[in-house]
C-alpha cells in the first residue's frame, strides 16, 4: 500500500470522477454517480479485472482486479 497523486472533477449531486496516477505512471479513472463508487476505466490490457466496492463508514474500498484504492467520501464531496 501506498499514496497515489489523484485528482476529483466533481459535477454536483454526489456525481464525481476521480482520476489516480499510479506509481507506474498510467492513470486509474474511478466514476462516482450519486456518491458512490459506479465503475472504473476498464480496458482489455487489464484483462478479467473485476470492478468492487466496499464501504466502511466514510470510506470507499474500491478494487479493480489486483489493484486497490481506498477514496474517502470527503474526496468525492469536497467536504
Amino acid at each position: 500500500m501506498g499514496q497515489c497523486d489523484f485528482g476529483v472533477m466533481r459535477k454536483g449531486n454526489g456525481d464525481a470522477t476521480v482520476v489516480i496516477t499510479r506509481p507506474d505512471g498510467r492513470n486509474r479513472t474511478i466514476v462516482f454517480v450519486g456518491g458512490r463508487a459506479a465503475g472504473a476505466d476498464i480496458s482489455q490490457a487489464d484483462g478479467s479485472a473485476a470492478f468492487s466496492v466496499q464501504r466502511e463508514g466514510d470510506l470507499n474500498m474500491i478494487r479493480v482486479g489486483d489493484e486497490r484504492y481506498e477514496i474517502p467520501d470527503a474526496a468525492v464531496s469536497g467536504g
